[in-house]
Order: structure tokens, then C-alpha cells, then sequence
């Protein structure tokens, strides 16, 4: 399955790497905090690789306990972000912000800042979400994310003919016990989609033993 890097990749790794030096972390520090090898930190930092949305998830979860502005900066990137993104919280879905794009396919988005977007979800997407087994999985803190492949709609954004939508469904937890969901939609031609149709669980457990 191809990685959908995010455009603030680097600038999560900045702040990362600020930090870091800043408590004098090593590398391998970092990478045993996050789950991931040396290797890739240090690939993250020289800028020949850039976290993908299972790894942003882990490098945001710790930086937030790190530091109180990160959340912010998060907001700030999905508002300012070319590409089909939005962040939620809490058992009732209440929606934080969405990118550019999100507003432009969605106006209506903007005015429910703060409200519950249930209704707004349909199809696997809202299946993942109210699923019992599920959620008591993102409280105990067994699933970092989710992909969902489909041709029919899984929210309110028609498909193209012709393509698949992947939502990447990356979450955190916090200390309080409240789950946030970081969504990111990406569209792909049929013939270059690895499924059609499918819902893939991606647990931490398996992104702590990934190279």
C-alpha cells in the first residue's frame, strides 16, 4: 500500500527536532518514544523521507504531552492545507477545523465548527466510527488508524467516475481519554488503487515494529 504523505510533514519534524535538542534527546531516544527506528528519525530529519499520517499521529500524541502549542499548530496546518483534510474529537464527532479544501467542496463545514458532524458521514466511514468493538479498541489505545477504500460516497464529497477515495483515519488520545481523528481523503484512479473497496485497521502495535 502506497504512504500519502501530508504537507506539513517537515514542519512536525522541525518542531520534533527542536525539541529534542532543546531536553538533549538523541535520535534513538526519539525513536524509542515514537516507535520507530533511528534510522528513520534520522531520515525525517535530513529531509530524505517525510512521516506519513500513522506516523504524524505518533509525533503529534508525543508532542502534544511535550508541548501545550502544538495542538494549535496542528489546527493551523490542516486550516491552511491544499488537501481534503479535517480534525474531530470526542464520541460525538465535534468538528474542530478543515483545510481549504474541505471548505471549498463543503461550505456549509465552516458554520458547524464545534458541533457534532454525524450526519455528514455515511457509508464505511460512519460504520468504522459507530462500531462498539471498535471504539473501545481507540480508547485502549490498540488502533492508531484506519484506511478506508471506496467507490460509493463516504461523506458528503461525490467520487469522480472512474477513481476510489482513501480516508486515512489517523487518531490520538489523550491523558483524559478524549480520541481525536485526523482525517485525510485522497482520490485514485481505479486502476491504481490497491482496493476497491475495503476498511484496513492499522494498530500500534504494528507501526512500533515498522523499519
Amino acid at each position: 500500500m502506497p504512504g500519502f504523505a501530508i504537507t506539513v510533514g517537515h514542519d512536525l519534524v522541525d518542531q520534533l527536532r527542536a525539541y529534542r535538542l532543546k531536553v538533549g534527546l538523541t535520535q534513538d531516544d526519539i525513536a524509542w518514544k515514537l516507535g520507530f527506528s533511528a534510522t528513520t528519525v534520522s531520515r525525517w530529519e535530513r529531509g530524505t523521507a517525510v512521516p506519513d499520517l500513522r506516523a504524524t499521529g505518533a509525533i503529534v500524541d508525543f508532542l502534544r504531552r511535550a508541548d501545550a502549542q502544538t495542538e494549535r499548530r496542528l489546527l493551523t496546518s490542516i486550516l491552511t492545507s491544499r488537501e481534503s483534510r479535517n480534525l474531530w474529537e470526542g464520541p460525538d464527532i465535534r468538528y474542530l477545523g478543515g483545510s481549504q479544501q474541505e471548505y471549498r467542496e463543503s461550505p456549509e463545514m465552516r458554520a458547524v465548527v464545534g458541533t457534532s458532524i454525524r450526519r455528514y458521514i455515511t457509508g464505511s466511514y460512519r460504520d468504522c466510527l459507530e462500531d462498539q468493538g471498535l471504539v473501545a479498541s481507540l480508547y485502549a489505545r490498540e488502533v492508531a488508524s484506519i484506511d478506508i477504500y471506496g467507490r460509493a460516497a463516504l461523506s458528503m464529497t461525490s467520487i469522480p467516475e472512474g477513481h476510489v477515495q482513501m480516508k486515512r483515519l489517523s487518531f490520538q488520545s489523550e491523558m483524559r481519554g478524549i480520541i481525536r481523528g485526523d482525517t485525510h481523503s485522497t482520490l485514485i484512479p481505479v486502476a491504481q488503487a490497491p482496493h476497491a473497496s475495503a476498511v484496513i485497521v492499522h494498530s500500534w502495535d504494528e507501526l512500533s515494529r515498522r523499519p
